[in-house]
């Protein structure tokens, strides 16, 4: 197997970050590995890190936005722009804050993905606020544990 070069990186699957060593080969993703060298997994990898190269490269994964153009459940769909699809996002979030308001519209985020401030910047100029996220559910769990 020829390799242009090995690029170190994060996975981020999950909020783990874990670090990885990308084989790769001109523009092609060839193999993805855990990197010996990173403390948080110390060149171990779950499953969804080890898969990564399938999900990139999959025949069906999405690469454009698609517009439904049947019934729910015929699978007929039409590719559209990503201003177009952006455009019917933002139309059909301001038809619902007009006819409902705005705390209609509930916000919710998960863990480590590093746009927790784009949200609630959104969700301030939208007129609602994030209701939901991940801290009650993780920490939770481990306050509970060290109280026992």
């Amino acid at each position: 197997m020829k390799l242009d070069r090995i690029v170190r990186s994060n996975c981020r699957g999950c909020h783990g970050g874990c670090g990885v060593l990308v084989h790769v080969d001109g523009e092609h993703i060839v193999k993805i590995e855990g990197d010996p060298e990173c403390a948080a997994n110390h060149g171990s990898l779950c499953a969804k890190g080890l898969a990564f190269t399938q999900l990139v490269y999959h025949p069906e994964r999405l690469k454009h936005p698609l517009r439904r153009i049947g019934a729910p459940g015929e699978g007929r769909w039409q590719r559209i722009s990503w201003d177009e699809a952006l455009d019917t996002i933002a139309d059909r979030l301001n038809q619902i804050r007009l006819a409902l308001g705005p705390e209609s519209i509930a916000l919710g985020y998960g863990t480590g993905r590093n746009y927790e401030a784009y949200l609630y910047r959104f969700a301030n100029l939208f007129g609602t606020r994030p209701t939901s996220s991940p801290l009650g559910t993780c920490a939770m769990d481990h306050a509970s544990r060290r109280r026992r």
